[in-house]
């Protein structure tokens, strides 16, 4: 059996799936619910999406589930195919998609197969599963070193993955265009602070986080950028942009992780 274990990132917790249909092997998704749900994520449903691309009759069943709708195991066979993915939690007592890791153990007698079926389920995602939302968090709890993550996907789908391939793009991507330490064009907003005057922000990112966006600025004034304001972007119906800052302390300090991240890649820090 060749088999790879397979460290992902889910993006948003739905759909859910009824917890009792999953533990007698039927996946009935749901978009909204309460009670005796649980967050089966997109990177599960896309998982069984292409489980059945393969297999007419695949079969899956709930293993395990706790008391936290991000809690569970889901075993999987399809086309000589034996899977898992373990949902697991590594911040917050209810969770959220972001503050939660999927493990995905993944084999079949024949590599190759095995090599084809993962390259077509990462097509499925726009932003590939591998990218953590925060690295140290999921590297603390998984025992995976962000290289031995990314490794274990190139020897699973059996081809190299780009340094490229491995940079933020939901945290980290930027909504205002590529910028490079040699870039002469910046984007850039005007604020008033308390006294009436003038602060010049650069703009050198957005991290999207369900759904929201928030801008990474520096301020313009400052020769050697040192220190950065991470601002919500606010979208009328008509585009156009307004900022608030950011009240929760805890998303706060997590957007501040992935900025940093951001920022270190684009040579900015």
């Amino acid at each position: 059996m060749h088999s790879v274990t397979l460290i992902a990132q889910p993006r948003s917790k739905t759909p859910f799936a009824k917890v009792g249909a999953m533990k007698s092997g039927k996946y009935e998704p749901k978009n909204s619910g309460t009670f005796g749900v649980m967050w089966f994520t997109d990177f599960g449903d896309k998982f069984w999406e292409a489980c059945r691309g393969v297999d007419d009759t695949p079969k899956l069943r709930l293993r395990d589930s706790g008391f936290d709708e991000m809690d569970w195991s889901v075993s999987f066979r399809f086309a000589g195919f034996k899977a898992r993915i373990t949902s697991v939690k590594y911040k917050g007592f209810f969770g959220k998609p972001g503050n939660s890791y999927m493990e995905l153990k993944i084999g079949t007698p024949n590599p190759n197969d095995l090599r084809v079926f993962l390259q077509a389920f990462v097509e499925k995602f726009e932003t590939p599963p591998w990218i953590m939302n925060n690295w140290k968090k999921a590297e603390a709890k998984s025992g995976f070193s962000k290289e031995e993550i990314i490794s274990e996907w190139s020897k699973g789908m059996g081809r190299e993955i780009t340094e490229e391939e491995t940079v933020v793009k939901g945290w980290g991507a930027s909504l205002f265009g590529s910028k490079d330490k040699d870039s002469k064009k910046e984007e850039f907003e005007i604020f008033e602070d308390a006294e009436g005057n003038d602060v010049k922000m650069v703009i050198h990112g957005a991290l999207e986080v369900e759904g929201d966006e928030y801008a990474i600025m520096s301020y313009a004034d400052d020769v050697i950028t040192t220190e950065y304001e991470i601002m919500k972007i606010n979208r009328d119906k008509k585009g156009n942009v307004t900022y608030s800052g950011v009240e929760d302390e805890e998303l706060y300090n997590d957007l501040s992780e992935a900025a940093t991240e951001h920022l270190e890649t684009k040579f900015i820090f």
